[in-house]
């Protein structure tokens, strides 16, 4: 995008694709955007302290097709300034916005403070958004590769690999927040109160704690508290959890007043989650032929195992599901996956 991303001006309620680790990479967004079609996309999340030390790998899941979608770059740590220091560079790189993961309950990034930790230190969460906030706009005003604190090896890469993005025009981008209700225990009202003392432009909330980690069922009534405080400032309030299907999503907005709702695990394998479309099983099998194409042109450094999670995940309603499933994850590259995809659609 060359003009300004602003959440308010996104349709409501907004459907978007939720920031998945390991999961939403260059390849997977390419499908949901070209065949679901979602009002907003999240990169997986990057380690803040590794991108400003300039780690170039991690750099290569913000690789990204052409779209009108409005892409936003999710970061995690518990640093101010290097959360800073690799926000300006996600600027560089063309993120259309920065999010900040405050949600993430992996026990190697709470024991660095990271992620759900910062539900204790509400403090520094407020420090890290103000942080976030304030690299955007340096960005906006100009600020260059060369005057940060990274090795040279890297702003040569930056420079060679993201060219265009470093050389667009320069626009304040939105920093949200992706989160959860609690620790242990539900403590919606509390935590939101402090994160919209920090007028972040929208957060996204997920409907469980960090002990529920992924287990039980998100809990759509403490979103509804977290809408009804962020309904008296300029914070977009989200919802996430548990969401299966566009009518779905669209309920819960109406229900519990978000501004819209993020959609995960719905999406695996089905992109059609954001559309009013019931993939027919030859539909999910032009959509994992398509995955494969996109895995080779947007992420041809990948391993091609972290592929087939993908293409086992399209399978859903087929007859004989998981035979087909345990043949996917014996195959060990993308002509044989694709060969396979083809005799099974021929047999179908």
């Amino acid at each position: 995008m060359h003009t300004p991303f602003l959440w308010n001006a996104i349709k409501k309620p907004i459907i978007g694709l939720s920031p998945m680790d390991g999961i939403t990479d260059p390849a997977f967004r390419y499908v949901i955007d070209s065949l679901g079609h979602p009002s907003v996309l999240f990169t997986e999340f990057v380690s803040s302290e590794g991108l400003s030390r300039g780690i170039i790998q991690l750099t290569q899941t913000f690789s990204h097709h052409t779209t009108t979608t409005p892409l936003i770059g999710q970061l995690f740590g518990a640093t101010p300034d290097s959360l800073y220091l690799s926000t300006i560079l996600l600027c560089a790189i063309g993120m259309d916005g920065i999010d900040i993961n405050m949600g993430c309950p992996n026990h190697h990034i709470t024991k660095s403070g990271g992620g759900a930790a910062l539900i204790k230190t509400p403090d520094l969460a407020k420090k890290l958004i103000l942080k976030t906030k304030e690299a955007c706009r340096d960005w906006a005003n100009g600020i260059k590769l060369s005057d940060l604190d990274i090795p040279k090896k890297f702003h040569q890469y930056m420079l060679s690999q993201f060219k265009n993005d470093v050389d667009r025009k320069r626009t304040l981008l939105p920093v949200s927040v992706k989160t959860r209700i609690g620790l242990e225990i539900p403590d919606t009202v509390h935590w939101i109160s402090h994160l919209l003392e920090a007028d972040p432009s929208a957060i996204t909330l997920h409907g469980r704690t960090l002990v529920q980690m992924y287990e039980g069922t998100a809990d759509w009534e403490e979103i509804g508290k977290a809408a009804e405080l962020a309904k008296k400032t300029s914070t977009l309030l989200l919802g996430n959890g548990d969401i299966t299907s566009k009518k779905d999503a669209e309920e819960k907005a109406q229900t519990y007043t978000p501004d819209g709702v993020l959609i995960g695990r719905g999406a695996w394998g089905n992109p059609w989650v954001f559309t009013d479309r019931v993939p027919t099983i030859e539909d999910r099998i032009n959509g994992a032929l398509v995955h494969c194409d996109a895995f080779l042109a947007y992420t041809p450094h990948e391993n091609v195992l972290s592929l087939r999670k993908h293409i086992a995940w399209y399978c859903k309603g087929f007859p004989n599901a998981t035979d087909v499933r345990t043949q996917i994850m014996q195959l060990s590259t993308i002509d044989e996956i694709k060969e396979f995809l083809k005799n099974l659609k021929i047999k179908n």
